[in-house]
């Protein structure tokens, strides 16, 4: 099979992957997991989550998420420009995020792929109704290239391992712990806890010399008790020094599906803008 045809392929099976997600249709992908779970109505935390610890807190998503299914609502605010979008997410562990978003029509706002580890990540993100794409290749020290692909790049540092050596409690700071940055390619990374779970997360990534710090923090609120690990359905992130903040709501999740690797395999390096 060619290039040419392999990328037809996967752009097919991702646009179904995505509309079988919105619609909660069946016989559609190729591989399904279980039924989409819709969130829960809203509680202030789950039940024996206060009894954890707060390292217990943290870590123990590494464990336990090894493959996801998300639809979500966003709301994206760049400078003086506002995108309201759906969206759906993909995450395949160890290292390999996909986030698609579009309009109530089903049009295509923004397609990205990342997929890497602490030596390096790549990225293939692309904005079909303004005719940009980007492929960007990222190691540990270098800055974001451009904000565009920054919404999606952190996305895929929050959800990099956060246990690979045991959080550290900041001094001073009751509940706010730093982690070991490198698997998420980042200078700093701390998280903060409340009633055993995790409520915020900030990522510093390496800024260029002499701009402000590259920093992305995410906060998260009502936990969905019902799922076997309980995930936020609501999160609000931002990166002041890349301009944008966005808000996302969490409409149904799908635990451990079976995702078709090929959503996950980058597009030729040559049919993409260099960005790096």
């Amino acid at each position: 099979m060619s290039a040419g045809a392999r990328r037809r392929r996967a752009a097919r099976l991702w646009t179904c992957v995505a509309a079988s997600a919105i619609a909660a249709a069946s016989g559609c992908a190729a591989h399904r997991g279980a039924p989409v779970t819709p969130v829960a109505a809203p509680t202030a935390a789950c039940p024996g989550a206060t009894e954890r610890s707060a390292v217990e807190a943290i870590c123990a998503r590494d464990g336990a998420v090894r493959a996801l299914q998300a639809r979500f609502r966003s709301t994206v605010r760049a400078g003086d420009r506002t995108r309201e979008a759906e969206g759906v997410l993909l995450l395949q562990g160890p290292g390999a995020v996909r986030v698609k978003l579009f309009t109530l029509a089903g049009l295509t706002v923004y397609d990205a792929l990342w997929v890497g580890d602490a030596r390096a990540v790549e990225g293939a993100v692309s904005l079909p109704l303004e005719a940009k794409s980007f492929r960007v290749r990222l190691r540990p020290g270098e800055p974001v290239p451009d904000p565009t692909v920054g919404v999606s790049l952190a996305l895929w540092a929050l959800w990099q391992q956060r246990c690979a050596e045991p959080p550290a409690q900041v001094a001073d700071r009751p509940g706010r712990f730093e982690l070991d940055p490198a698997t998420a390619q980042a200078a700093r990374r701390e998280v903060a806890v409340g009633n055993g779970e995790v409520v915020e997360e900030l990522v510093v990534r390496p800024a260029a010399p002499g701009a402000p710090e590259d920093a992305v923090a995410a906060r998260y609120a009502d936990p969905d008790c019902t799922l076997r690990f309980p995930l936020p359905r609501r999160i609000e992130m931002s990166a002041p020094a890349q301009g944008w903040r966005a808000e996302v709501k969490i409409l149904a999740i799908d635990e451990d599906p079976e995702l078709d690797p090929r959503l996950f395999v980058l597009p030729d390096a040559g049919h993409e803008d260099a960005a790096s």
